[in-house]
């Protein structure tokens, strides 16, 4: 016989409050990585390379000047501007504040490079070389090959 005051429980029920994750939770975590997982690799892929533009822009230039330098009469070079005869006009390159610009006849103002520190020509026996220096530092020299 049981004594008064002490009671005893038997524990029949199985315990109905369990912590973990339910299938309901899986799926909204799936359907949220699925759906930002394409964001995620274009955010990983736009910061890990280095934009190229730059160079690019300056290369481009090293190209256009090559072929107007071979359709050119006469070329000079005066005062650190390059100073190309072609059909009548006279079409100059220079640094103007921070950018390349191109003027024909000293009017217009077309720019062909932009974040430039420093712009400069130097005559050599076969052409002249260009050497231009961008506001981030770094340096990039062609070489134009003057063809008789």
């Amino acid at each position: 016989m049981p004594k008064k005051g002490k009671r005893s429980f038997v524990y029949t029920d199985s315990q109905h409050k369990q912590s973990g994750f339910s299938f309901i939770t899986t799926l909204i975590m799936v359907t949220i990585l699925v759906i930002s997982l394409p964001f995620l690799s274009y955010l990983l892929k736009s910061i890990s390379n280095q934009s190229d533009i730059h160079e690019l822009s300056i290369q481009q230039f090293f190209q256009h000047l090559r072929n107007e330098v071979m359709q050119a009469t006469d070329i000079r070079i005066v005062a650190n501007k390059l100073l190309l005869e072609s059909n009548g006009a006279t079409v100059s390159f220079e640094l103007y504040q921070e950018l390349i610009r191109r003027q024909v006849n000293g009017l217009g103002h077309e720019i062909y490079v932009r974040g430039v520190k420093d712009f400069s020509l130097a005559p050599l026996s076969y052409g002249f070389q260009i050497i231009i220096t961008s506001t981030e530092g770094d340096t990039f020299e062609k070489d134009i090959i003057l063809y008789e």
